[in-house]
């Protein structure tokens, strides 16, 4: 006897590698609530049900019409049980879109990208440039959660990201650095070995152990901020800082 057994899934999660972009395939502990996750083959995290999404799970043809696509708004928390990777909460706008083109990000045929940060101990290539930061607030206290971004000093595009565990150390690798490349600033040499950049350190007090670094971005103008300019880089160097982020 053959059964056919049918369900139809509400997403799925990709979990990547903030440095290298690439698939991140030994397991994570995910967590939301009301949400069931589901470990695939392919190291993604296939979201099975969730609260209020009941009839989803068994239509095909024509999802019902409510809720709205992406108006349930859930945070959810990952976690590396290795600390390769620090964790961070993230959100999950559900239910997603069923009639986007697959490459579409809010696609329901399109898993959600989430970054991972690593930790201060996390392995790093030889040849990546280092960001070694000690954060913390006005007062000297540790800053947790900060997130501390790479900006080109000339233009401001952004290079890299980290995060500051609860310590309030913070690892950022700046991979893909040329051992040479050309000046970019008016006086300097043709050719050099040195990178220019900005540290910018954003803070959200609130966020506390589980900081979610996609809305400290979307908040910035909200949130307490301070820059280290002109910070020189160069391949296979690590900088080693300490960085203070203003009372809010």
């Amino acid at each position: 006897m053959t059964e056919l057994l049918d369900r139809r899934i509400l997403g799925a999660v990709r979990f990547v590698d903030a440095t290298t972009r690439q698939k991140i395939q030994d397991p994570l502990d995910v967590r939301a609530d009301g949400v069931r996750f589901v470990r695939n083959r392919a190291s993604l995290y296939v979201i099975a049900s969730a609260v209020g999404l009941e009839k989803h799970v068994d239509a095909f043809d024509q999802p019902p019409a409510a809720p709205a696509v992406g108006s349930v708004k859930t945070p959810a928390q990952v976690s590396d049980p290795a600390g390769r990777f620090l964790g961070r909460t993230f959100t999950l706008e559900l239910p997603r879109d069923p009639t986007l083109d697959p490459a579409d990000g809010a696609s329901l045929f399109h898993p959600l990208d989430v970054a991972l940060f690593p930790s201060s101990t996390a392995d790093v290539s030889p040849g990546w440039a280092l960001i070694r930061a000690s954060v913390t607030k006005a007062g000297g206290a540790a800053a947790p959660g900060a997130l501390v971004r790479v900006l080109a000093h000339t233009g401001g595009a952004v290079m890299a990201m980290g995060l500051a565990d609860g310590r309030g150390e913070a690892l950022v690798a700046v991979p893909g650095i040329p051992v040479t490349t050309f000046g970019a600033e008016p006086g300097d040499p043709v050719t050099t070995s040195e990178v220019s950049v900005d540290l910018e350190t954003i803070y959200d007090a609130a966020a506390g152990a589980w900081p979610d670094p996609d809305s400290i971005v979307q908040r910035k103008a909200l949130l307490p901020t301070s820059t280290a300019a002109d910070v020189k880089l160069a391949s296979g160097r690590v900088v080693t800082t300490s960085l203070v982020v203003p009372a809010p």
